[in-house]
């Protein structure tokens, strides 16, 4: 409801479904005509679910909440340990961009945006461009792959898809692991890719 009010196009993310075995969409729009042209579309062309995508997402809804939940509370303990001193930053992790960071110039806006939480994916900008295209084959707990919002987590060097972004960045889709195994991968990775330091 906030998207349609504001304006604003709806993501993917919300991944109602979460288990990476069905897909499903929604369009939205305020403009009564376009609402008139999709919904006769949608009559003519028979779009809507079949019963084994139904009964998937209906599958999934009753865990939606506790997914959420998860995911939100472990990308801020990584977010945190990746912008920290002790952590992300002595690996060679130059940018870390996730809302729930004090640090961040738009941490007070997505409080008062976000009172639920702020969100399963982030995303790091690594020193070289070598160790960012490196990273994702060096991680086990993460899979290299496109998607947002699964139960498992994620990891994709972005340049691949968008030469218009810092040759460095990789996102992050944070999935219901246990967060310090997930940080230790990482921990691992970046040592792998960028040389062990201390």
């Amino acid at each position: 409801r906030r998207f349609v009010e504001g304006g604003h196009s709806l993501s993917i993310y919300l991944s109602i479904q979460g288990h990476s075995d069905a897909l499903l969409g929604a369009v939205v729009t305020q403009d009564d005509d376009a609402a008139q042209t999709l919904l006769a579309d949608r009559s003519a062309l028979g779009s809507q679910p079949g019963n084994l995508e139904s009964w998937l997402l209906l599958r999934s809804l009753r865990t939606l909440h506790l997914r959420v939940a998860k995911q939100t509370e472990n990308a801020q303990k990584i977010a945190a340990w990746l912008d920290s001193k002790e952590g992300g930053r002595s690996l060679g992790v130059s940018v870390v961009h996730h809302p729930s960071l004090p640090s961040r110039a738009d941490h007070e806006i997505a409080k008062r945006q976000m009172p639920g939480g702020f969100g399963g994916v982030l995303s790091i900008e690594l020193e070289t461009e070598e160790s960012a295209k490196a990273l994702p084959s060096a991680l086990s707990f993460f899979c290299d792959a496109t998607s947002l919002g699964g139960v498992e987590s994620l990891i994709e060097w972005r340049r691949k898809y968008d030469d218009g972004v810092p040759s460095g960045l990789l996102r992050l889709s944070i999935g219901v692991e246990d967060s310090e195994d997930l940080i230790a991968d990482l921990e691992q990775g970046l040592n792998a890719v960028m040389g062990k330091r201390s």
